[in-house]
């Protein structure tokens, strides 16, 4: 059955619940439906044709609302499938169906596991118009590295999948108060203008009280105006900035943009894609130019995780810090610095990559929280 997103409750999930309240509120929501049980019988599939029809010619976004996703402590980030783009019923439906298996794929299952919940089929489907925006992203109304009030904003021009993805660095802003500082990305033409900050950094506030916590806002501006894609909790609290012990913390190696705090030592670990899977073990760091929902397996096992490029809120950063593992992202040649064996400190609060001291095979005094 099709269910328009305006009336979507907690039976149709929390995303399309959130999107339906968001709208009544007042929030520029695209407009779409909820197909609550896509893998039941194909009877939405005869009503498919006139509902997009209803919905306006073009693009269509297809995303899960499964049971388990968007939750106070699991967030299910990337886990997934989405698709952007689809502009037939014949694809929508083959989409649908897509992505509501994907609740039982093998990086569904991984993260499942390592965060205590069950894997399940994603059941709840939306369809929505899709947005064609100038510039999209993501926010937090709460800092999740620093655990401060502050908004972060990352946007990078098109859609927002490869911020959400970490397929770019992206800009990033922190917006404390009414005040605006560019966070150390920042370029000398700036994708979103400090008057654009400000009233995206108001939207989140305004998410965060209606919803009586902090929240993780996908968003996009199409035209001067700002839709709301997604809010769910933000499903970490940051931690206090900690230093590496001085009789641990060798020299210096590289640093890029503190994404998951704490500490934790281990191998390095460089990893070029899904053939190089067998060779990474538990306890090892990661470190790859970036990651995909794929890779989760391996977040599950790695003591911390390093990337070349990518955002602070991108899936692979928001992942990490459920795992409780140090992350550090956006550290350019990471993969030909960090030489495959060698054991390193990951200072994920900080940013910061340091060889261990010679002759010590242990964890740093302050380590994450599964190391």
């Amino acid at each position: 059955m099709l269910v328009p997103l305006s009336r979507a409750d907690e039976r149709s999930g929390a995303k399309a619940a959130t999107l339906a309240r968001l709208a009544r509120e007042g929030f520029r929501v695209p407009a779409g439906f909820v197909i609550d049980d896509a893998l039941g019988d194909d009877s939405w599939v005869g009503e498919l044709e006139t509902a997009l029809r209803g919905l306006g010619s073009g693009a269509f976004a297809v995303r899960s609302s499964a049971l388990v996703e968007d939750g106070v402590r699991a967030s299910f980030a990337g886990q997934l499938d989405t698709s952007l783009g689809a502009t037939t019923a014949v694809r929508v439906a083959e989409e649908v169906r897509r992505i509501a298996a994907s609740g039982t794929s093998s990086r569904t299952v991984a993260y499942a596991a390592r965060t205590g919940r069950s894997p399940r089929p994603v059941e709840p489907v939306i369809v929505q118009a899709l947005v064609r925006p100038q510039v999209a992203g993501v926010l937090f109304t709460r800092n999740p590295v620093t655990g401060t009030g502050q908004v972060v904003i990352e946007a990078h021009p098109g859609l927002g999948e490869p911020v959400v993805g970490g397929s770019v660095t992206p800009q990033r802003w922190i917006v404390d108060g009414h005040r605006v500082a560019p966070a150390s990305n920042a370029v000398a033409q700036p994708v979103l203008t400090v008057t654009q900050v400000l009233a995206l950094a108001e939207t989140g506030r305004r998410i965060e009280a209606s919803f009586g916590c902090p929240q993780d806002v996908e968003w996009a501006i199409a035209h001067g105006t700002v839709w709301v894609l997604q809010a769910r909790p933000v499903t970490t609290s940051g931690a206090e900035p900690v230093a590496p012990s001085p009789n641990i913390a060798g020299a210096a190696l590289l640093a890029g943009t503190p994404a998951g705090p704490g500490i934790a030592a281990g191998p390095v670990r460089v990893i070029g894609g899904l053939d190089d899977f067998a060779r990474f073990r538990g306890g090892d760091v990661l470190v790859c130019r970036t990651t995909s929902p794929a890779w989760t397996p391996l977040l599950a096992r790695a003591a911390a995780v390093v990337t070349e490029i990518g955002g602070v809120l991108a899936h692979a950063a928001i992942v990490a810090r459920e795992f409780g593992i140090p992350a550090v992202t956006a550290a350019a040649d990471a993969t030909a610095v960090l030489a495959d064996g060698v054991r390193v400190i990951v200072d994920g609060t900080n940013g910061t990559v340091t060889t261990e001291r010679s002759g010590h095979s242990g964890h740093p005094e302050h380590t994450a929280e599964n190391t």
